[in-house]
């Protein structure tokens, strides 16, 4: 019997001996062949660039605050303040002007001319502050015919003691008008003013700004202009002069440049055919029959609705509406003639006519001079308590002792 062996027990089961398992070389690359670098890293800083602006080396000025110091400050301040100040109110009190309230024009006045009351009249004539020679009025009432006078005519006589100097400036003043109410102020069309080709919906569907609750009439014509503020807008009429009686010549008064020049670029002419158009509810006294080709409000030359459409942030305001630029107005007696159409009664308020002329720092207010005097006086008071701290609790400047770690 043949012996079996561990050496040949691979023969008898039938498998050879595994070949030992030649290893592949791997690919060189030639990266094997750089050498190492053996230079120390680059680590990243933080630390700012050495320059003066970012190690905070810049020369700068680092003053001892001393009442040697502190006070002249403080007076050269106060002379300055009181300068400007004293300035302001003394150009501010030369200016004159004229205010007479004609809203209960209709009820107080009479049809022959008469003496109004102290309290529908204010004025103020710098070079001669005891002016009081009262104006006159009557009431002519209105027969339905004259459009722009539907309710009448309020005719006012009043006497300027001297010439008054060019710009001469006639507003009409109005009270207890609140026209900064939010849903007010937001009534209107910024697209329809700017002359775009605009349709009810873009009137009443805009977030925030649009005509709500006048966009169109029953209709479906879209009113123009639409909402409130236009609805509402000052419609009294004025002269364009002033009628001189008693030997005195009439003052030419103009509408042009009422407004402010960078309005024009916001109102523009509508681009919409009239037959879409009709006139908002209180402007049908003016348009009886709505809207034709030739009758159209054109917005971008009307200065006084522009004026209007500016929204005042007080229940009392003042808007332009007549002008001369060209020359002072003489000493004499004038009467201005205005067409009654806008209604007070309803809200509780008043109108006015407001005349006065221009200066060098505008109109007559003394608010911005009286500011200024009362900073002078109090850099004064500033000055004279450090000054009087200096001498009463004197102390060497820089002395240690008073450091807080050495007390």
């Amino acid at each position: 019997m043949q012996s079996i062996s561990l050496k040949n027990m691979g023969a008898v089961f039938g498998k050879k001996e595994r070949e030992p398992h030649k290893e592949e070389d791997d690919d060189l690359d030639a990266s094997e062949f750089e050498e190492e670098e053996t230079g120390p890293k680059k680590e990243k800083s933080k630390r700012p660039k050495e320059t003066p602006f970012t190690q905070q080396r810049i020369a700068a000025l680092n003053p001892v605050v001393t009442p040697k110091r502190v006070v002249p400050l403080y007076l050269f301040l106060a002379v300055i303040f009181v300068c400007f100040g004293a300035g302001m109110v003394t150009i501010s009190s030369k200016v004159d002007q004229v205010l007479i309230y004609y809203d209960g024009c209709s009820t107080k006045a009479s049809s022959d001319w008469e003496t109004m009351n102290s309290s529908d009249y204010s004025w103020s004539f710098h070079k001669n502050k005891t002016y009081n020679v009262a104006p006159t009025w009557r009431y002519v009432p209105g027969d339905g015919s004259n459009v722009s006078a539907t309710d009448g005519a309020c005719q006012i006589r009043f006497t300027t003691p001297y010439d008054l100097p060019k710009s001469v400036y006639l507003s009409y003043w109005i009270e207890k008008f609140y026209g900064n109410h939010r849903r007010y102020v937001l009534s209107f069309s910024e697209d329809q003013i700017h002359g775009q080709n605009t349709t009810i919906s873009d009137l009443k569907d805009v977030v925030g700004i649009n005509c709500k609750p006048l966009v169109s009439n029953g209709e479906g014509k879209q009113y123009y202009p639409c909402g409130l503020i236009a609805n509402a807008m000052f419609n009294d009429t004025f002269p364009m002069q002033l009628s001189g009686f008693d030997g005195t010549e009439s003052y030419p008064l103009t509408n042009e440049g009422i407004s402010w020049s960078t309005d024009k670029d916001r109102f523009r002419r509508t681009k919409l055919n009239y037959t879409l158009l009709a006139p908002p509810p209180n402007w049908i006294k003016r348009y009886p029959n709505g809207y034709n080709s030739t009758n159209v409000p054109d917005i971008h030359n009307w200065e006084e609705f522009q004026n209007w459409m500016r929204t005042p942030a007080f229940p009392t305001f003042q808007r332009l509406i007549r002008r001369n630029d060209n020359s002072s107005l003489p000493a004499g007696n004038y009467e201005v003639d205005i067409g009654l159409n806008w209604p007070v009664t309803e809200f509780g308020g008043r109108k006015a006519i407001f005349m006065t002329h221009g200066s060098s720092i505008g109109a007559k207010n003394s608010f911005l001079g009286v500011v200024y005097l009362i900073g002078g006086f109090i850099c004064v008071a500033m000055a004279l308590v450090i000054f009087s701290f200096a001498v009463i609790c004197k102390r060497s400047s820089g002395d240690v002792r008073y450091l807080s770690w050495n007390k």
